[in-house]
């Protein structure tokens, strides 16, 4: 008995040894697809690792986010740490600047700093969280103090530039004074997004909803606001081409500019519009189902849906418009009020209420709009669309 006890002991101590350098291996793999896959997908941002020390039960990372400025042609480096320790089922990464989160000579956080981690695990989840007590940057010509930041999102890889997960952020206030302008506050802010594959993994839907509580401006204050969006039915292949034909046309756009290579652009604006085609014939659904802002006029509430329906194989291949197949819905409802009573606006709306697209109902005005066969139909008005895509 005690000599089993004793192979018991040397078996879990291997274990607490060998476990967790497995896990530090495979993220270090992780970390090292991450940076390929962040610097291969766009081209404003490069993430560069200087140095990955692993040890058993953690490691440290160094490296540097370079910000690309394509007009100015600038680069706008931050040197950053990474303190990781190992699990027996993820790791933890911890981020926060080289040089400390205040700039030199600057106190921007009266309470505890921010903090930023990056957890992984075994399974291919990830989970990003930032929690931001309390900020403050004073200037002569400009305060700006944000508190109770915080952000959740878990993430998980799908296929080629698609990610699936939940996500929250919630900010409790953030305070803009400026000797130029109103001051500007903002309260309860909550954003809630999710994101999952459907179908076999073949097909995505995504949703976010945005709740703001209240927005001051000098002496008014004005809320709530609320606005979701909502994106069903999306082929993920389909996607996924569109998404690697985008990044391609940002990358030879900015090499023409530097060079004036035309061809190149127009290839990759041909890809583009080819990806867009098979995205559409795959068939999908956007939409606002919700729009509301208050205002001390009353209420600004609103939806909008565009749809494309799902095409058989041949009618795919026949397939030459994207807004041929394209039909939606419109709806916006405003106070009369807000028009006649706000000169800024007046001058923005009055050439819509003027040609009948904004029609008065009561004390309101109403825009009703429907859209199929290359015809917008707004209040009864038809205005025939360009085939743009």
């Amino acid at each position: 008995m005690k000599r089993a006890w004793i192979v018991a002991g040397v078996v879990l101590l291997a274990g607490g040894g060998v476990v967790p350098w497995l896990v530090g291996y495979l993220t270090e793999y992780q970390w090292q697809q991450a940076v390929a896959e962040v610097n291969e997908t766009q081209p404003f941002m490069e993430l560069r690792t200087r140095e990955y020390q692993r040890g058993l039960l953690g490691a440290e990372v160094t490296g540097t986010l370079a910000l690309l400025d394509p007009e100015a042609g600038e680069t706008r480096p931050l040197e950053f740490v990474a303190h990781v320790t190992h699990g027996v089922t993820g790791s933890l990464m911890t981020f926060e600047p080289a040089n400390g989160w205040s700039s030199p000579g600057a106190d921007w956080f009266p309470g505890p700093e921010p903090r930023l981690t990056l957890e992984t695990h075994l399974w291919g989840e990830v989970t990003v969280t930032l929690d931001l007590p309390e900020l403050k940057i004073s200037d002569p010509a400009l305060d700006v103090r944000v508190a109770g930041l915080h952000l959740d999102q878990t993430l998980e890889h799908l296929s080629g530039d698609v990610w699936t997960g939940q996500g929250e952020l919630r900010l409790d206030s953030l305070e803009v004074s400026a000797d130029d302008a109103a001051p500007l506050a903002l309260s309860d802010l909550t954003v809630v997004s999710s994101s999952e594959s459907v179908d076999n993994d073949t097909r995505l839907d995504s949703r976010v909803e945005i709740a703001l509580g209240q927005v001051d401006v000098g002496d008014g204050s004005y809320g709530p606001h609320r606005v979701s969006a909502v994106l069903d039915n999306l082929d993920v292949a389909s996607w996924n081409q569109l998404a690697s034909a985008m990044t391609t046309l940002q990358s030879t756009a900015l090499e023409a500019g530097r060079s004036a290579g035309f061809e190149p652009q127009m290839q990759a604006m041909q890809e583009v519009n080819k990806a867009l085609r098979q995205l559409a014939a795959s068939g999908f659904s956007v939409a606002i189902p919700e729009l509301s802002v208050a205002t001390p006029e009353g209420e600004i509430r609103g939806r909008l849906e565009i749809r494309h329906p799902e095409l058989a194989p041949g009618q795919q291949t026949a397939m030459l418009l994207v807004m041929q197949g394209l039909t939606g819905d419109l709806y916006l409802n405003l106070p009369l009020a807000l028009v006649e009573q706000q000169p800024a606006v007046m001058m923005q709306l009055a050439p819509l209420i003027k040609q009948g697209f904004l029609v008065r109902e009561g004390d309101r005005l109403v825009m009703q709009g429907r859209m199929q066969d290359l015809l917008l139909t707004v209040n009864g008005i038809e205005i025939p669309l360009p085939p743009l895509l």
